[in-house]
């Protein structure tokens, strides 16, 4: 049996000074304005046979492309990720209604994923590593695993936006 590519949250004494930043971090979110996100870069676009996963969107505050002028509008996120030791990069990461990102590996090895959710509708939404799938809620940080082949969906009724920390355990 191959063990969980997710990781218990708890094991990472990060994880709860991001959680209990959620508050903070979400209003800065709200005041960029749907138009400050731009398609993730990782996004692939529209393949044959209808895979698309252009709702992928990306606003890059920590790491190597993250622009000056980011890193100003969301200074307390920023200072809260910045406090995550082995920080690799960090944004905020948006679904938008119907983006499916296919099965895939992470680009970074001996790296983790944290998921800081922010904004949550209603619907379907998930994070899958093979039979394995959790759900962001509000409240409830999940670290994993991403150079797993896994896939993730919103078909939920609106956005869905994490804070999206990658770093080196």
């Amino acid at each position: 049996m191959q063990p969980s590519a997710f990781r218990d949250p708890r094991a990472f004494a990060f994880v709860p000074a991001l959680a209990a930043a959620a508050g903070e971090v979400r209003a800065e979110l709200e005041a960029l304005g749907d138009e400050a996100f731009a398609e993730s870069p990782d996004s692939l676009g529209l393949r044959p046979g209808g895979y698309d996963e252009r709702g992928w969107q990306w606003y890059a505050l920590c790491g190597a492309d993250a622009p000056a002028a980011h890193r100003a509008a969301c200074p307390r996120t920023v200072r809260a990720c910045e406090a995550v030791p082995g920080l690799v990069n960090a944004g905020f990461s948006c679904f938008l209604p119907g983006t499916h990102l296919e099965p895939h590996r992470g680009e970074l090895a001996g790296v983790l994923r944290c998921h800081v959710p922010l904004v949550v509708p209603a619907g379907d939404l998930g994070l899958r590593f093979g039979d394995e799938v959790r759900r962001w809620r509000a409240g409830e940080c999940l670290v994993f695993d991403d150079s797993l082949v896994h896939d993730a969906w919103n078909r939920g009724a609106g956005p869905r936006t994490v804070l999206l920390v990658t770093f080196r355990p």
